[in-house]
């Protein structure tokens, strides 16, 4: 799923901020990340140890737990399950600035896309140039970036 490209763009969308991916899997994209400079750790429940075979670098451990202990200023997340339970939490979480989520346009696959669209502390955008760097083009994959929204400090003196 991750060409170079795609994860030389996230790599420098995240910068040198702490990130933090949950539902991590394997922790492929996060060791592609790693190699990349990015300082990033790997979550996951391991729900799905039947499956897949977890490497010790992937920390057992559920997203909104992770985000509690670890306070991430970026979470990445790539392919969610379908109407997760965990995503709310990464936008109830104070510490985090950029929400980044491969996806699929198709709305029933991947993701909580309720969550994505009634949270109102994060403006979201589809990047179609990241899009076209998801392998393969025929899952119709799409990367949502949420940024969180700056609020504006009250005026000082404003009394």
């Amino acid at each position: 799923f991750y060409s170079q490209e795609l994860i030389r763009a996230l790599a420098d969308r995240v910068g040198e901020r702490a990130c933090l991916e949950i539902a991590a899997g394997d922790g492929t994209l996060t060791r592609f990340l790693a190699e990349a400079g990015v300082q990033v750790r790997a979550t996951d429940d391991q729900s799905w140890a039947r499956a897949i075979q977890f490497p010790e670098d992937v920390e057992k451990l559920e997203a909104t737990q992770a985000l509690a202990r670890y306070q991430p200023k970026v979470v990445l997340c790539a392919f969610p399950p379908p109407r997760n339970t965990f995503e709310r939490a990464v936008f109830r979480t104070p510490s985090v600035d950029l929400y980044v989520v491969l996806t699929t346009r198709h709305k029933f696959a991947v993701g909580d896309w309720a969550a994505y669209e009634t949270q109102t502390d994060f403006a979201m955008c589809s990047q179609g140039e990241l899009d076209r760097l998801v392998l393969p083009p025929m899952i119709d994959p799409q990367v949502l970036v949420f940024e969180r929204k700056q609020t504006s400090a009250p005026a000082r003196g404003a009394d």
